[in-house]
């Protein structure tokens, strides 16, 4: 991680360097009549390749931020997650034009290295030009991914523009999915297999992980499943789940080799404030992006039953008998969260610090705070104590892929091609059996019961990194999650019974009172956002106003003005 990192930023201060006057070659710095003649500025040029993986939204990295506008979780601020997630979004959104123009600079500088490279070709040893060429094509293919996902076709650039050939029309999403699926092929047969989670670069691993997740987020069926089974062809030896599923989020847990693509920060080079972001008053944080209420009745017993089933669910005491993973995925009343008993109910004025030897009692500012969560939870991967006193300086790496998605892209894709069999149960049942989660296996082989548990398990699973708003869009249920409110726990109790559980282990409050704006949440549940999604336009953003500005072949997505 620190040699790639500071090797990026180095590369950016002489890059922002270069004097640009008259039209003289450098004497000491890159001239663009020569860059990337030596290995040196290829490296150089490929470095800032990456930094675009750096946008964010209020320094979270840019996919952490769509599960805030999911069912999942909430942005207390007023800013454009909570417009998307109301359902408010428009063609000036400050979110969408960010976004496009991110990956779109990530992507240009790909095409520029990719186009002049060789000018070096025969400067640099050809096992280096292609590691570098292989790495610069799995960026570009990355951004891509993440465009057709959110504002479907768009223009496929695969060179640098000029200003005579900048008016591009949109490609279809198809066309750039095939796209995709080429490129990381090729790169996978060019970059390396050994997987160093803090490396920073992808690997034949990385490349094969983002082929199998573009397929099957585009029922490429067959691609994902044979994406997916290059990667656990490396199980063992660069791949294997970690035994520790809280491990995954910490620093600690930044070697973990189910990792496989990261996001990389260093103190004092580039840091997030994930910490600020998630964590608890009483830990000295904001608790400005929250959890839904709801997803913490999402979880399984654990007896393998929903908890409208299970006979271990205790309404008085929700959280217990329940799948290790709501515990590591979320604070709960109950737990101990940054060294303070996290406890949000109404009554609770003080609490345990577990700071202090021995633990001592302190205002509980989980209840009194004005702000804070107002769902009664918070997010706890990514919220690590170390960084309780430098809260908007955490350095910790953030997770782009790990090898738990690929064991479930298989499933799912092998599901859904009508190839149900012993392979399908055990990929789904490792991820369930991890030591630390070990929950009862799946045996059923029903194909759409099978389908509906490995829907489930994505939830459980990947809840607060980053991959919820594109479920819910390619299953086609948006339309009903996000016209639901997105509720707060009842201040001074608990419902009496247990919401309803869908098959998508989505939870219903049928009977439940749920307050209205400005009526107390003592006892019932406490509407925390409304809600609305236009099935006819927000399975996509908007493309940007002033892309379409500056480009009038640009057309709009359907239904936005």
């Amino acid at each position: 991680m620190k040699r790639l990192m500071i090797y990026i930023m180095a590369c950016a201060c002489i890059l922002n360097s270069c004097d640009s006057y008259l039209d003289r070659d450098l004497l000491n710095n890159p001239s663009d009549k020569s860059f990337l003649a030596t290995e040196t500025e290829m490296e150089m040029a490929l470095a800032g390749c990456y930094t675009n993986l750096w946008r964010d939204f209020e320094t979270m990295t840019f996919f952490l931020s769509f599960d805030e506008a999911s069912d999942i979780g909430y942005d207390r601020n007023a800013s454009d997650l909570q417009k998307v997630a109301q359902g408010a979004a428009d063609a000036t959104l400050g979110l969408a034009k960010d976004y496009w123009q991110a990956f779109y600079q990530g992507i240009a500088k790909c095409n520029y290295l990719l186009e002049n490279m060789v000018r070096g070709r025969q400067n640099v040893p050809e096992d280096v030009y292609k590691r570098i060429e292989a790495e610069a094509r799995f960026l570009r293919s990355l951004y891509y991914s993440y465009l057709i996902e959110l504002y479907g076709d768009v223009p496929l650039v695969t060179e640098v523009l000029t200003l005579d050939d900048a008016q591009k029309p949109r490609t279809s999403k198809s066309e750039i999915v095939d796209f995709i699926l080429d490129e990381l092929t090729e790169a996978a047969t060019v970059l390396p297999s050994k997987n160093d989670p803090t490396s920073g670069r992808p690997t034949k691993g990385a490349a094969f992980a983002i082929k199998a997740r573009t397929a099957l987020y585009n029922e490429r069926w067959e691609d994902a499943i044979s994406a997916s089974k290059e990667v656990m062809s490396m199980e063992g030896t660069e791949y294997i789940l970690d035994t520790d599923y809280s491990n995954l989020f910490t620093y600690e847990g930044q070697q973990s080799k189910e990792i496989i693509f990261s996001v990389q920060y260093l103190l004092g080079t580039k840091v997030h404030a994930l910490y600020r972001l998630f964590g608890s008053r009483n830990g000295l944080a904001h608790t400005n992006k929250k959890p839904a209420y709801q997803l913490a009745d999402s979880w399984e017993c654990t007896d393998g039953l929903p908890i409208d089933k299970s006979p271990l669910f205790d309404p008085k005491d929700p959280y217990k008998n329940r799948d290790p993973r709501l515990g590591y995925t979320l604070a709960v009343s109950g737990s101990e969260f940054l060294g303070f008993q996290f406890e949000t109910h109404g009554d609770s004025l003080e609490c345990w610090n577990y700071l202090t030897t021995p633990a001592t009692r302190v205002d509980n500012l989980e209840a009194t705070h004005a702000y804070a969560t107002f769902t009664g939870i918070c997010w706890r991967k990514y919220a690590n104590i170390e960084n309780r006193q430098t809260l908007n300086d955490c350095d910790n790496n953030t997770i782009l892929m790990r090898y738990a998605e690929v064991l479930l892209i298989y499933a799912e894709a092998k599901i859904r091609a009508g190839q149900v069999d012993n392979t399908v149960l055990d990929a789904i049942n490792k991820v369930r059996q991890r030591p630390s989660v070990d929950m009862p296996p799946v045996t059923i082989t029903d194909a759409e019961e099978l389908l509906y548990a490995v829907y489930r398990e994505r939830k459980y699973e990947f809840a607060g990194e980053g991959l919820r708003l594109f479920d819910i869009r390619r299953w086609k249920i948006a339309e009903e999650v996000m016209n639901m409110p997105l509720l707060g726990r009842m201040k001074k109790s608990y419902p009496d019974k247990a919401p309803r559980i869908d098959k998508y282990a989505t939870a219903h409050y049928d009977g439940i009172p749920i307050a209205e704006q400005g009526e107390s949440a003592d006892y019932k549940m406490r509407l925390v956002d409304k809600r609305q999604f236009n099935k006819d336009r927000d399975y996509l953003w908007p493309i940007p106003y002033i892309e379409r500005q500056t480009n009038p072949a640009l057309t709009q997505n359907p239904n936005y003005e």
